[in-house]
């Protein structure tokens, strides 16, 4: 399928998606926690941490509390680092404004705080050249170039999401920044940070890369075809395109588990409703019935009462009280 038709059907699904209603609020609640664990855990261990994602659910909910045994400290500060990146792009969608060099540095900042050596680089550009893994001959961005290629970033961010599709130009920001490796650590975490805050500004899933072995495998391959002196992007953009069509169908799927969970509660609602206007109204004639008829009590002294009566007319009954 062309990279033009994959994004037609993104769209219509991302117009499916918003056709449904939302969530409830508790929901809502679960399913983000549940997509902030897989993120900070996909995409650590993409970059080598060992945690599991339950490991990583375990010290999301625990905090700095929670120890994993046999971790290192590392791998811990790294997954409680991500998440807090995490909520600075969160905040940072809600704002919906144009992406700052700023806010690229604060990702990076937060991200790597409490692991980076020393924390002064922290968010701060490289003074040294880097390579990628297995071309040696061949650095990112030279370090001296960094700032002026971090504008450029920048202009074209802002002129980039008014005319590109939301996916193409999240996919895009995500290769040219990594590209640049403006960073001494944490390039991909934040690339991938990146990425997230355009799709999530523009109502759409957050996309995790899987990190097993084989998808991280054809998640690098891609990165570094889009690096070559060729520069083809198309299969980086085919790859996150996938991963976003993937998601959109899993979350549509979940709103109408949803809505058939809600239409079936409706349901048997209005049934329960409908079986306890029955009883009502059995109870209401049973207890009217009830009331005219006479008890025992009352049937006897009626009786009783005809009785004497009849034995009066008779001339059959007899002033048994005493004489005075």
């Amino acid at each position: 399928m062309e990279y033009g038709q994959k994004l037609a059907v993104i769209t219509n699904l991302k117009n499916k998606m918003d056709t449904y209603r939302p969530l409830s609020p508790l929901e809502v609640k679960q399913l983000e926690q549940n997509i902030r664990i897989e993120h900070v855990w996909s995409s650590a261990a993409i970059e080598g941490n060992t945690m599991t994602e339950a490991e990583t659910a375990e010290i999301l909910n625990g905090g700095l509390g929670a120890t994993i045994h046999g971790k290192t400290i590392k791998e811990t500060l790294e997954i409680i680092n991500l998440n807090e990146a995490y909520d600075y792009m969160q905040n940072l969608a809600i704002k919906k404004q144009p992406i700052r060099n700023e806010d690229i540095r604060n990702l990076n900042r937060i991200a790597t705080l409490t692991t980076i050596q020393p924390q002064e680089e922290a968010g701060k550009y490289r003074n040294i050249d880097v390579y990628p893994y297995g071309s040696e001959s061949r650095p990112y961005a030279h370090f001296y170039e960094i700032p002026e290629k971090m504008q450029q970033l920048q202009a074209w961010s802002n002129e980039a999401q008014d005319k590109l599709h939301p996916v193409q130009y999240a996919t895009d920001l995500h290769q040219k920044f990594v590209t640049i490796h403006p960073f001494k650590d944490g390039n991909g975490r934040t690339a991938r940070l990146l990425m997230n805050l355009v799709l999530t500004e523009n109502g759409y899933p957050v996309v995790n890369v899987n990190p097993s072995k084989p998808a991280r495998e054809q998640y690098m391959k891609a990165l570094a075809v889009s690096q070559q002196p060729n520069n083809d992007p198309q299969p980086f953009r085919n790859l996150i395109a996938d991963y976003v069509e993937t998601e959109l169908k899993n979350r549509i799927l979940s709103l109408q588990y949803a809505k058939k969970n809600e239409e079936e509660a409706q349901k048997d609602f209005k049934n329960s409703q409908l079986d306890w206007d029955k009883l009502q109204k059995e109870y209401e004639a049973s207890k009217k019935k009830q009331q005219s008829k006479p008890t025992d009590s009352q049937a006897k002294l009626t009786k009783n009462c005809a009785e004497q009566q009849n034995r009066k007319k008779q001339g059959l009954d007899h002033d048994d009280g005493l004489e005075l």
